[in-house]
């Protein structure tokens, strides 16, 4: 009885780079073809065809797969077929809870074509698919260790293995395993150590080169790829940091060394990498022109040494928890802002772009730890006493602010959702008459084909967009329960004297800062006096509309 079920069949394609160098007959138009072929002349439907080109079997976090994973999830398909169990991956230990676990339990039929392997035939003809996985498995080790083997024989032979130029070199046009010296950009690489050999620290060095408007590494390496006519005027978006200074100054590679195997990935199954001690690099000296000399290298090292010397000498333990850590953000540039102390032990919070750039990327928007507690428990204390007055009235009135301000965005969700669905049930109609055009002949399979290719791409792109809306719908459905829950929460700190993580993590989403400079009055950076600082506190996570402001004078801060 089971086989004259109805099928919806779900045709998964994969390719990894290794397979397509070895194996014409594996490629994505041929699997694609043959298993189509396969399931009209079966007489089920196709419900989408996914296909992850250029990944890796090992992984199973593919776009499409997870693809396919969530429409069997959403009861779209009940057969999944691919060309072979190679297809589906090459790790036997998930292969196998896909198709031993997870496939049975949700009643999907599984496919492996070319292996003969078909979950609903009797178990004898199953008896070989677990091996087949191990043996899938030991083709990826060992493909894993014989490029190992040569990246590191390519390593001991002193090789650039690099995907992009370093600043400073370029990769030799007859040989990207050689270094030249890039003679726009070593003059800066001179500079930066000459900079640290006169005594400057990194961050000071980053900040003079941002000023001077020197290109960073990544603006330098967008600059060159710039086409002027097509693309319009350069725009500079990045900046020197104190962390690319520091780590230039300690790589050997400008003194002609090649520094290979600084990181490693522990096994073929992962993609992560992990840093390996120094004494586990692979460093071959003297392999292109060095753009220092090794006296200048040596001094800056010197330097670099005594500055985190003198600097773990006055670093002073934190006496003060980040309580806020991961809700206070710069409004201006997004970072996160610091806890910062001085050598006094004056506590206050900075731009971390400033802090680790300069003002050339951010200014510092700093803020007096003390006066910024007090401001946050004062606003939190505030809402809750008067949340406290009448709860039912107040979730009311909270709720009805927030549908007020989201009424005009809502009709047009509502309107553009049922749209969207609409045009998913007209696809639907069409894909019903392709497919039975081309079952008679009148559809050659060719232009089917491109038509399955092109209904699978605008299916997913409608249903992306009908789920984002059904969310924003679901939400605004729950906005009056999640304003009730949220006044009896606030409730429950109208007392607090005192703040503390769980409850700001609990009633604050984000907390941003940004400045508004007074009028036309022109003031030093230290006369503390040139502008206010107003702090955002969204302090509803679940109703983002609720937002309040506090504005503190900068001679408080």
């Amino acid at each position: 009885m089971r086989e004259q079920q109805k099928y919806t069949a779900g045709i998964y394609c994969r390719l990894s780079s290794e397979d397509s160098a070895e194996h014409e007959s594996m490629s994505i138009a041929n699997q694609r073809e043959m298993l189509c072929d396969y399931v009209k002349r079966q007489g089920w439907e196709i419900g989408s065809i996914y296909v992850d080109d250029g990944y890796s079997g090992v992984n199973f976090q593919r776009p499409d797969f997870q693809r396919m994973i969530a429409d069997i999830e959403a009861g779209k398909i009940n057969l999944v077929i691919c060309k072979d169990l190679s297809r589906l991956g090459r790790n036997y230990i998930l292969c196998g809870q896909y198709t031993e676990i997870y496939f049975p339990e949700r009643g999907i039929r599984f496919i492996a074509l070319n292996d003969g392997y078909d979950s609903l035939n009797t178990p004898g003809s199953m008896d070989i698919t677990p091996f087949k996985h191990i043996l899938n498995d030991m083709y990826c080790k060992d493909i894993s260790a014989k490029i190992k083997s040569s990246l590191r024989t390519k390593s001991l032979r002193g090789e650039y293995l690099g995907s992009k130029d370093p600043y400073g070199y370029l990769r030799d046009p007859n040989d990207k395993h050689k270094l030249i010296v890039n003679e726009e950009t070593a003059p800066v690489v001179v500079r930066i150590f000459e900079m640290c050999a006169g005594g400057n620290g990194a961050r000071w060095i980053a900040t003079r080169l941002n000023e001077e408007g020197v290109l960073s590494p990544a603006d330098y390496a967008r600059w060159r790829l710039h086409d002027p006519e097509k693309d319009g005027v350069f725009e500079r978006k990045g900046f020197w940091a104190r962390t690319a200074v520091h780590k230039m100054l300690g790589d050997e590679i400008y003194i002609g060394s090649i520094v290979n195997c600084r990181r490693v990935t522990p096994n073929y199954r992962t993609k992560k990498t992990v840093k390996q001690e120094k004494e586990d690099w692979i460093i071959v000296p003297n392999m292109h022109e060095p753009i220092i000399s090794r006296e200048l290298f040596d001094e800056a090292q010197k330097k670099l040494s005594g500055r985190q010397h003198l600097s773990s000498r006055l670093k002073h333990p934190k006496e003060r928890e980040d309580i806020f850590k991961g809700l206070f953000r710069c409004e201006a540039c997004g970072s996160t802002m610091i806890l910062h102390r001085t050598g006094t032990g004056y506590y206050s919070y900075i731009c971390r772009k400033h802090h680790a750039i300069g003002k050339t990327a951010c200014s510092s928007h700093y803020i007096n730890y003390d006066k910024f507690h007090a401001a946050v428990l004062a606003d939190i204390q505030k809402h809750a006493v008067l949340f406290a007055e009448d709860t039912a009235k107040a979730a009311r009135e909270l709720a009805a602010k927030i549908g007020r301000e989201d009424e005009k965005q809502l009709a047009r969700t509502k309107k553009e959702l049922a749209g969207a669905q609409k045009q998913l049930a007209e696809l639907d109609v069409k894909l019903k008459k392709s497919y039975e055009d081309n079952m008679s002949g009148k559809l050659p399979d060719h232009i089917f084909k491109m038509f399955i290719a092109d209904y699978d791409d605008e299916k997913a792109t409608l249903k992306e967009s009908v789920r984002g809306m059904e969310q924003t719908l679901e939400k605004a459905r729950n906005a009056e329960t999640d304003a009730g829950r949220f006044v009896k929460l606030v409730r429950q700190y109208a007392g607090c004297a005192e703040l503390d993580r769980f409850m700001l993590h609990e009633l604050i989403e984000r907390i941003t800062i940004w400045e508004i400079v007074s009028d036309c009055r022109m003031f030093s950076s230290f006369s503390g006096q040139s502008a206010k600082v107003s702090m955002s506190i969204s302090i509803l996570p679940y109703i983002p509309s609720l937002v309040m402001v506090v504005t503190v004078p900068n001679h408080e801060v």
